[in-house]
């Protein structure tokens, strides 16, 4: 039985921070789950996502990872909607972060992922 696709799982990780083991350990599962995303039904996943912000935050680590491939896809879709800046760890301040404006992001915390 199927419970959840690759791309539902990505953004959950970016919904429970905290649960999935905060920013590196999200970005490790990324890293790793990465090969298996479908960019077409990733943006069908971001579409039906109640909180842009999770999208913002998933493109940037999927970038972060090197998966700007699949990443390309939600993009689009967030340029498009024109949002305003998140903070990617949103229990920080993020007044004098750096921007990632690609996917209108405040870096608040640098992240890593584990080989």
């Amino acid at each position: 039985m199927r419970v959840s696709s690759p791309e539902a799982t990505a953004l959950d990780l970016l919904r429970y921070p905290m649960a999935a083991g905060h920013l590196g350990h999200i970005a490790t599962v990324l890293s790793e789950l990465a090969e298996k995303l479908d960019a077409r039904r990733l943006v069908e996943v971001a579409r039906g996502e109640g909180s842009l912000s999770q999208v913002q935050r998933l493109g940037h680590i999927l970038d972060r990872v090197g998966a700007g491939e699949v990443a390309g896809a939600i993009a689009q879709f967030i340029e498009k909607r024109r949002p305003r800046f998140v903070p990617l760890r949103s229990d920080r301040p993020a007044r004098r972060a750096a921007r990632d404006s690609r996917w209108r992001v405040s870096v608040n915390e640098s992240i890593e992922a584990e080989t």
